[in-house]
């Protein structure tokens, strides 16, 4: 098992080494360092002043003769005190304390202690729900109204504990271990402004450089969702969202989110290789994780997560998240998601989501980042994007975006509220407030239309060319048409009566119909049916094209008219006639010989024609 283990942790890091870290913490931070000739405890002190932090250490580690001297160099504290201790030392962050372990596990042993007592506040009320953590994950424990608390202990080494409450300074104190030992604590208030105001440095190195997402919003969310409150302890949960500790571990295991190698601080840890037999609950992914029913995150998850059902991260998401039925994030997501059913982004998405029924991000009740770059959805059923754009959007039945800056295509309706930059294509209705480009769909709907046009069965502009148009022709005594689009590109429907009837759609293009001439050149298809109760309804199809020159009148009437190319071809299944009748080819409406021509032969016929009609 441990063989497998180490061999899927390499490869899954040599596939992520280039992928984004978790957010920086005090041991990530670059520090400029330069002393000379200074003790270990007085260079120590320079680095908290420097760092915004304090050490907290057992002094039996440090060696007050040992004299020190850096010359001036940019480095993270991490590699400082790799290059001051030589590697002897471990480091974990808790809220705004650096903690200093021996790597040696010598002396260790099975010898059980107890550390009881009670914490109270400076005026010696006791404190509920405080947090009393062993460093050293050993134990943890949350304190009764009578701010009582008790941890069992292992070991013969000095132990670190923590003491934490809302509202309060943290306090570790290293105790050393015995049969049973009593200690109280008093926990000073946190005066967070008083200690800016003494040292206005402190206050700029504790702020994150990175954009987040207010926690208090988060925490609330990741809490609220009904899942998590099933899968991991009320304890667990408090513990992780009240204890500011920064721990990374190689590798865990967990049976349940509260029984693992990280019993119940594992919300405090970030994991490079999580192993869930049925769900387990972490600080950060900062590598792979599997669970077989589910996988939780409190804050980041940066690599690869997969889920037999549920995936649920309280912020960020960087890399390929995989669930057999949801994937639930309160931050913003940058990779690939893909669920059996349904894909929630509470910010924004930068990369592809694909789900059996719904994909959902950029809800309203986050402010979303906007992010560069490339993303996309792809569901069976519905796709919903708030954020600033989406590129792609592929859904069965709806979809629905702010802006579109490429293709969406649904079995029924896309609606975008802002502006589709490409093509909507459905099978009933498209709509958009602005349109650069081409919906193509049974019902298109537009407010305005800066480049492009709509092609359907009824297309409405709000703000744009709308005209109606009756005119006469070569082949149609009477034609009536509707067109609608943008101000150079448009479509139209037309209806023509006479010896034949046919209904016309097309799309054409106009000069600036504004001016007192123009011209405009329309292209149709239409199918043409038979008059003649001799003959079967269907007569074959029509294709026009048509130039118009235009006159205008006054602002509401123009005239217009023009030559016109024409080609029909006939309907070749209608039954044989016995008669021929053909229209004079020398009338006003010569187009009827070659329509009647056309029918009766069965072949394709073309000529040249015109149009005359007002147009308002």
């Amino acid at each position: 098992m441990n063989k497998i283990a180490l061999i899927l942790s390499i490869t899954i890091a040599c596939i992520l080494c280039t992928m984004k870290i978790q957010a920086q913490n005090f041991l990530e931070k670059k520090i400029n360092l330069e002393v000379t000739n200074q003790s270990t405890e007085t260079t120590m002190f320079i680095l908290e002043k420097l760092g915004g932090f304090n050490f907290s250490y057992d002094a039996m580690l440090l060696d007050p003769s040992k004299m020190i001297s850096i010359k001036g160099k940019h480095q993270s504290l991490e590699e400082i005190l790799d290059e001051l201790f030589k590697g002897r030392l471990t480091y974990k962050v808790i809220g705004s304390h650096v903690i200093l372990q021996s790597k040696n596990k010598a002396g260790l042993s099975n010898t059980m202690w107890v550390l009881s007592g009670v914490i109270t506040n400076s005026n010696g009320n006791p404190l509920e729900n405080a947090i009393v953590y062993e460093v050293n994950r050993q134990a943890s424990f949350i304190t009764n109204p009578n701010g009582k608390y008790l941890l069992h202990l292992e070991g013969n080494q000095n132990s670190g504990i923590n003491f934490s409450c809302k509202g309060y300074k943290d306090t570790i104190v290293y105790v050393q271990a015995g049969k049973k030992q009593q200690l109280n604590i008093v926990l000073k208030p946190w005066q967070a402004q008083s200690i800016f105001k003494t040292e206005p440095a402190f206050a700029q190195n504790l702020h994150s450089r990175t954009k987040a997402i207010n926690w208090a919003y988060t925490n609330k969310e990741l809490q609220d969702i009904g899942f998590v409150n099933l899968m991991v302890t009320n304890k667990a949960l408090y513990i992780s969202n009240n204890l500011n500790v920064r721990e990374v571990r190689f590798i865990q295991v967990s049976f349940i989110p509260s029984w693992g190698t990280n019993q119940l601080t594992n919300g405090l840890v970030t994991n490079k290789l999580s192993m869930n037999i049925i769900a387990g609950y972490s600080a950060n992914i900062e590598g792979f994780e599997i669970g077989s029913v589910a996988n939780i995150i409190r804050q980041e998850m940066n690599g690869v997560q997969i889920s037999g059902v549920a995936n649920v991260v309280g912020e960020d998401v960087h890399g390929v998240q995989a669930s057999g039925v949801v994937n639930t994030n309160l931050g913003n997501m940058d990779g690939v998601q893909i669920a059996g059913a349904i894909n929630r982004v509470k910010g924004d998405i930068k990369g592809l989501q694909i789900g059996g029924a719904i994909n959902s991000a950029a809800a309203k009740s986050l402010d979303s980042i906007p992010y560069r770059g490339w993303n996309g959805q792809i569901s069976g059923g519905i796709n919903l994007h708030g954020g600033e754009r989406i590129n792609l959007q592929v859904g069965g039945v709806y979809n629905q975006a702010n802006s579109v800056d490429g293709l969406q295509i649904s079995g029924a309706i896309n609606l975008v509220r802002g502006t589709t930059n490409g093509v909507q294509i459905s099978g009933i209705y498209n709509q958009t407030d602005k349109l650069r480009g081409i919906q193509i769909g049974l019902i298109n709907f537009a407010d305005t239309i800066e480049n492009g046009f709509p092609i359907g069965l009824v297309n409405i502009i709000k703000n744009g060319y709308h005209k109606w148009e009756l005119s006469t022709d070569e082949s149609f005594y009477f034609n009536a048409a509707y067109k609608t689009g943008g101000k150079n590109l448009y479509s139209f429907l037309r209806i023509g009566a006479g010896k034949y009837l046919n209904i016309a759609y097309g799309i054409g293009c106009t000069s600036n119909p504004k001016r007192k001439f123009s011209i405009n050149l329309d292209v149709s298809g239409s199918s043409l049916f038979n008059t003649d109760s001799d003959y079967d309804a269907f007569a074959g199809d029509l294709y026009r094209a048509q130039l118009g020159l235009n006159f205008k009148l006054n602002k509401n009437i123009t005239i217009c008219t023009g030559p016109s190319f024409n080609f029909c071809s006939p309907y070749k299944e209608q039954k044989e006639l016995n008669k021929t009748n053909l229209s004079n080819k020398n009338n006003l409406f010569f187009g009827n010989y070659y329509l009647d021509k056309s029918v009766n032969t069965k072949k394709g016929q073309y000529w040249f024609g015109w149009q005359f009609g007002l147009r308002f």
